[in-house]
């Protein structure tokens, strides 16, 4: 009779290639704790772009209502959809546009795919100019699926 042990090591999981494919936007004034200004972001104006949040910026779009005028802009984007919480998986939410007394005047569809370690969002341009997306470092983490498992036969 023979006895013996299998390890399985983890597997590294496959992410969506827009994982390693992103832009990366590191702007402290897109932080909801920065004053408000008249930037709006004009760099989607080609099209749906998958971005990063890092570093002062914070790391994710802020999801809960942003105050008009902050963020570097007057018109405050924040996501009101819900977060993917397992990794490699992709969510739709809206993001809403906070004006006047109104925390979702405008609002446009995105899309939020948790990379294991980080999120990214395929922004498109905003409905109206001076409105921007605004970001946090919230301490909601991401989740990732990992594992090890031991056999004996």
């Amino acid at each position: 009779m023979y006895y013996y042990t299998v390890e399985l090591s983890t597997i590294a999981p496959i992410l969506p290639a827009q994982c390693s494919q992103y832009t990366t936007i590191n702007d402290r004034t897109r932080n909801v704790n920065a004053n408000g200004n008249n930037e709006c972001d004009t760099l989607f104006m080609s099209g749906a772009t998958w971005i990063r949040f890092i570093g002062e910026s914070g790391t994710q779009l802020s999801t809960l209502p942003t105050n008009p005028n902050q963020c570097g802009t007057q018109v405050t984007g924040w996501y009101s959809g819900p977060m993917p919480t397992v990794s490699q998986t992709i969510n739709n939410g809206r993001v809403c546009f906070s004006w006047l007394n109104n925390t979702c005047q405008w609002s446009n569809t995105i899309a939020v795919t948790n990379c294991g370690s980080f999120y990214i969002y395929q922004l498109t341009m905003p409905p109206v100019c001076a409105a921007r997306y605004c970001t946090d470092t919230p301490n909601i983490p991401t989740t990732t699926t990992t594992g090890k498992i031991n056999s004996h036969c």
